[in-house]
């Protein structure tokens, strides 16, 4: 440890069973004082949500959520100090509750189409339909081996990225 605060010593603490237990001071001091962003980091880390994305913005508000999550079972518990809700089950009922949310408005967005029909401006797909690779009845395509010379794996240009003017070889 480095410390600049505390003297390079070592000191003896009683450990929850009665033994003695040699730490450095300054790891003594600071648990001695340690509060709740600690805590609040530590409990984050037992059941985080962030998820690998290479958007910072996704991270940010995965972070958030995560911390309002947890300032949201804090005061429950405050609030409540009889109750043994454990943070994993918390936030395994909220995440039920948000997708039962998410069931009805989609239930309620389906009966709202039943209505006059509205009008939208024509735009492109933003994927190409799977109709268009398929070009007829599936059933009627067969794999073939593609042989090319002494090549171990052989390859041929893909028809879609070559209509795009891309390069790719399948």
């Amino acid at each position: 440890m480095v410390s600049t605060l505390h003297q390079a010593t070592i000191e003896r603490q009683e450990s929850k069973r009665g033994d003695s237990i040699k730490k450095p001071s300054c790891i003594i001091e600071y648990n001695k004082y340690m509060k709740g962003v600690d805590r609040a980091d530590q409990y984050l880390s037992y059941y985080s949500i962030l998820r690998k994305t290479m958007k910072w913005s996704k991270k940010v508000i995965l972070w958030l959520l995560n911390c309002a999550l947890f300032n949201a079972i804090r005061v429950y518990k405050y609030h409540n100090s009889d109750s043994k809700v454990s943070y994993k089950n918390f936030l395994l009922e909220t995440a039920n509750y948000w997708a039962a949310i998410n069931t009805n408005t989609d239930e309620m967005e389906e009966e709202e189409e039943e209505g006059p029909e509205k009008s939208t401006t024509p735009r492109a797909p933003h994927q190409d339909p799977p109709e268009r690779l398929l070009g007829g009845d599936v059933k009627k395509r067969k794999l073939q081996a593609i042989v090319t010379g002494n090549k171990k794996y052989p390859s041929k240009p893909c028809r879609v990225c070559a209509a795009h003017k891309k390069r790719k070889e399948t």
